[in-house]
C-alpha cells in the first residue's frame, strides 16, 4: 500500500489541545487533510474519543492538565502499539519531549504551529504507517509460503546427512537435488565452517530452535526454524531480506531526512546531548550553526520543487564536504540546515568553517539551464555558554541566524543575548506593519526627476511612507527590511503599482501632458514568478502608458541569478516599460552582464553625489558611472542632489537628470500636482518641503 493510498484509508485523526487558539489553528489545519477531525480539550477526554472511535493517528500537546499528553499517549500506544503518535511541544519541553520519544511517538511539533510542518509530521507517520503494512505483508506472505513449503525446506539426519529437500533448496545450495541428498551438512557449508550451533542444540535437545541469519553470498537475511524429525532435524528457510530492509527504512525516517539523507532533527537533538555533555565535562567547547539558504523560494517559485529538491541535495552534499568526521551536517526542514561542530579547540576554526561553507554554496549550481549560486543567514551559539539545553542552544542560534537574514542575508553573527530583546522588537513592528497595510496607514509621495540642463520636469519617483497612529512617521529604512523579510513587500509593492499608475493616469488625462513615473521594486518581488504578470495586469488596470513607467532595480538584486535576471527584464522590457539600475555603484555588476540587461538608465546613489565637490574620490567614480552609461547610450540619474555645487559638478560631468533636496522633497499627491501644472524648461526648482536638506530618501 502506497502512502498516497493510506491517506485515503485514514480519514479520522484525534486532535487534542487545551489551549483554544492553538487547537482552533490545528483543526483547521488538520481539515484540509482529513474528513475527520476529532477534538479533545484534555488527556481524559482524548482517551475516551480513542477508545470510542480507534483512530490511527493522534495529534496532541504534551503538557496538559488531568491527564498529560505523555500519559495519554502511553495509554493509547498500551492498547494499539500500531497508532501513530505526534506531539506538540515548545522551547524549553526537553524532558517531556524525551520521554514522548521514549514511549514510542513519531515525530512532535513545535510551537507555533506552522502548516507545512504540521503535514511534514503528518507525512512521516504516513510513510512509517506505509512500511509497517509492508512488513506485516512480508511476514504474512512469507507465513502462507512455509506452509505451501515453497520456501527453503530440508531434512537431517542425525548424521547430518541430508534425506530430504525441495525446489528451493535447491537454489540454496546451488546444486540439484540429486547432487545433494546423501552428503553431510558439513560438505555443503564454505569452507571448513563447523555445523552451526542452533543446528547442533536442536539436534541434542529435539527441541525446536529459530535464528536469523546473514548469507553474505546471496546477501540475504534468513529467519531459520529448526523442528525435531525422527531423531534428526527438519530446516525451513525463510528469506527475510525484504522485511529487513523495510525495518532499516523505518528506522532510517525515524532519524533522517529523506530528502538528503542528512540527520534530522531527532537525531541531531541525541547528538547534541552528548555534546553538551563532553563539553562539560572536558571543559571543552563545541558550536552550533543554524543556516537558512538565502531567497531560496524564489527558486521554488521560479524553476520549480523538484529542482529546489535537487539544489537541498547538492547544498547538502556540498556541507558534508566542508566539516570532519566528528562533526554533524542536519537539516531541520525547508532550507535550514544545523552544523554542529564538537570539540573546538581555537575560536579561529569557526570562521575558517564558515568560510570554507560560503566558499562551497557559492560555487556555481546548474539546473536546467539555470546558473545558480547559494548564500546563506548562518547563526552562531556556542556550546555550553549560549544555553543550558538543546532548545536553548539552537533558540539561541535560530535568533542569531534572524539577525544575519535581516541585514540582508549573506552573513553569519555569534549570538549575543541583547539579540533577544531586538528580537522581540522586531516581532512587535511585525505585527504593526501587517495591521497598518490592513488599515491603509500607508501614503505615497511622489519626488520630482528633472532635466539638469534646463529644470524641465521628467515626471516623478513614487516613494512609500508609513504614519502610525502612534508611532508617528516610521522611517523606511526601518519597515522595508521587515517587510521584505516577512514576504508583506509583495502585497505593498503591488498597492504602491498600482496606486502611482493610477495618479499618474489621473494626472495624463487632466492636463493632456504625458510624465513619467519611476517606482522601485524589491528583491522579493522582483524574484517572484508573476511580476511580469502583475506589471501588465496594473497598466491595464490603470490605463498608465507602458512607456511612461519606469521600473528601478538595485545592482544587488539583479546579480544574484544573471541568466533569470535578463528573462524577467526583457519580458519587462518587450512590454515598453523602461528599466533602471538603482543605486548603481554600490553592488558588483560586471561589465560583461550590463551589457546584457535591457535598460534605459542609470541612477547614481547618492553616497557618491554627496562626496562629489568634497572627495576626488567620489566625484572619479561618478565621472566613470557618466562616462559608462554614455558609452552603453544610457540615461544617468543623480540621486540626492542637496547644493548647487552639487549641481554643477554633475553638468560639468555630463549628467543629464537629476533629483533630489536641492530641488523637492517628496511631495504629496496635491503638491506633485502642482509642481507638474507649473513645470517646464526653465521653471525654477519649488520651495522645499517636507524634511530638511540632508535628511535624503529612502527607496520605496
Amino acid at each position: 500500500m502506497s502512502s498516497r493510498s493510506l491517506a485515503r484509508c485514514v480519514n479520522q485523526v484525534l486532535c487534542v489541545e487545551d489551549d483554544a487558539p492553538t487547537r482552533k489553528v490545528l483543526v483547521k489545519i488538520l481539515q484540509a487533510r482529513f474528513s475527520q477531525v476529532l477534538v479533545a480539550r484534555d488527556g481524559v477526554e482524548g482517551l475516551e474519543l480513542y477508545e470510542r472511535h480507534r483512530p490511527s493517528l493522534v495529534i496532541t500537546d504534551i503538557k496538559m492538565p488531568n491527564l498529560d499528553g505523555i500519559n495519554m499517549a502511553r495509554e493509547i500506544r498500551a492498547q494499539d502499539p500500531s497508532t501513530r503518535i505526534i506531539v506538540i511541544t515548545s522551547y524549553g519541553s526537553s524532558d517531556l519531549l524525551l520521554a514522548a520519544i521514549e514511549i514510542g511517538v513519531t515525530d512532535y511539533i513545535l510551537k507555533p504551529l506552522v502548516s507545512d510542518r504540521v503535514y511534514d509530521a503528518i507525512d512521516k507517520c504516513l510513510q512509517v504507517m506505509v512500511l509497517e503494512h509492508q512488513v506485516q505483508d512480508a511476514n504474512a506472505q512469507t507465513e502462507h509460503v512455509l506452509e505451501s513449503i515453497r520456501d527453503v525446506f530440508f531434512a537431517l539426519d542425525r548424521d547430518w546427512r541430508f534425506t530430504y529437500v525441495n525446489l528451493k533448496a535447491e537454489s540454496y545450495f546451488g546444486l540439484p537435488r540429486e547432487r545433494i541428498l546423501g552428503k553431510a551438512l558439513q560438505d555443503l557449508l564454505p569452507g571448513p565452517a563447523p555445523v552451526p550451533e542452533p543446528y547442533r542444540a536442536a539436534m541434542a535437545a529435539q527441541e525446536m530452535r529459530s535464528f536469523e541469519s546473514y548469507s553474505p553470498d546471496l546477501d540475504a537475511w534468513h529467519e531459520a526454524r529448526i523442528f525435531p524429525l525422527d531423531g534428526g532435524i527438519s530446516v525451513y528457510l525463510r528469506d527475510i531480506t525484504e522485511g529487513k530492509k523495510a525495518q532499516e527504512e523505518i528506522r532510517f525516517l525515524a532519524f533522517y531526512d529523506k530528502l538528503t539523507n542528512l540527520p534530522n532533527r531527532t537525531l541531531l537533538q541525541d547528538r547534541l546531548l552528548h555534546t553538551i555533555s563532553r563539553c562539560r565535562r572536558d571543559s571543552h567547547q563545541g558550536a552550533i550553526l543554524f543556516m537558512d539558504l538565502d531567497r531560496f523560494k524564489n527558486i521554488n517559485d521560479s524553476l520549480g520543487h523538484a529542482t529546489g529538491d535537487r539544489v537541498l541535495q547538492e547544498a547538502a552534499r556540498r556541507l558534508k564536504d566542508c566539516i570532519r568526521e566528528c562533526d554533524t551536517v542536519a537539516r531541520l526542514g525547508g532550507d535550514e540546515f544545523i552544523v554542529l561542530l564538537d570539540g573546538i579547540e581555537h575560536p579561529e576554526h569557526i570562521h575558517w568553517v564558515i568560510d570554507r561553507i560560503r566558499n562551497a554554496l557559492a560555487q556555481d549550481i546548474h539546473q536546467h539551464g539555470v546558473q545558480l549560486s547559494l548564500t546563506a543567514s548562518i547563526g552562531i551559539s556556542l556550546i555550553p555558554g549560549d544555553g543550558g539545553s538543546v532548545e536553548d542552544l539552537l533558540k539561541s542560534a535560530d535568533t542569531a541566524m534572524y539577525y544575519s537574514k535581516r541585514r540582508g542575508g549573506n552573513a553569519y553573527h555569534f549570538y549575543r543575548p541583547e539579540m533577544n530583546a531586538r528580537t522581540q522588537n522586531l516581532l512587535i513592528m511585525e505585527n504593526t506593519l501587517r495591521k497598518s497595510f490592513q488599515t491603509r496607514d500607508f501614503t505615497v509621495e511622489f519626488q520630482p526627476q528633472y532635466d539638469l540642463r534646463n529644470r524641465g520636469l521628467l515626471g516623478f519617483e513614487a516613494l512609500l511612507r508609513w504614519t502610525h497612529p502612534s508611532l508617528g512617521i516610521v522611517p523606511p529604512s526601518e519597515f522595508i527590511p521587515i517587510a521584505e523579510e516577512t514576504g508583506l513587500i509583495i502585497p505593498l509593492g503591488e498597492w504602491i503599482l498600482e496606486t502611482a499608475c493610477r495618479q499618474g493616469q489621473a494626472w495624463i488625462q487632466e492636463h493632456g501632458r504625458d510624465l513619467r513615473m519611476a517606482v522601485n521594486v524589491s528583491g522579493r518581488q522582483f524574484w517572484q514568478s508573476d511580476l511580469v504578470d502583475t506589471v501588465s495586469r496594473t497598466l491595464a488596470l490603470t490605463g498608465f502608458p507602458a512607456a511612461q513607467l519606469e521600473l528601478e532595480l538595485t545592482e544587488s538584486m539583479v546579480m544574484n541569478d544573471v541568466d533569470l535576471a535578463i528573462r524577467t527584464m526583457h519580458s519587462l522590457a518587450g512590454m515598453g516599460v523602461r528599466l533602471s539600475i538603482d543605486d548603481f555603484g554600490t553592488g558588483y555588476s560586471s561589465l560583461h552582464s550590463l551589457q546584457k540587461f535591457p535598460i534605459h538608465a542609470l541612477k547614481i546613489d547618492q553616497s557618491f553625489v554627496k562626496d562629489v565637490t568634497t572627495n576626488p574620490n567620489g566625484q572619479a567614480i561618478s565621472k566613470a558611472i557618466i562616462g559608462l552609461a554614455h558609452s552603453l547610450k544610457l540615461e544617468v540619474i543623480a540621486e540626492g542632489i542637496e547644493h548647487q555645487d552639487q549641481l554643477d559638478c554633475l553638468l560639468g560631468l555630463g549628467c543629464e537628470n537629476g533629483q533630489g533636496f536641492y530641488f523637492s522633497a517628496p511631495l504629496s499627491p496635491q503638491d506633485a500636482q502642482a509642481a507638474f501644472l507649473l513645470a517646464g524648461p526653465g521653471v525654477p526648482r519649488g520651495k522645499r518641503r517636507g524634511r530638511k536638506a540632508g535628511s535624503g530618501s529612502a527607496n520605496f
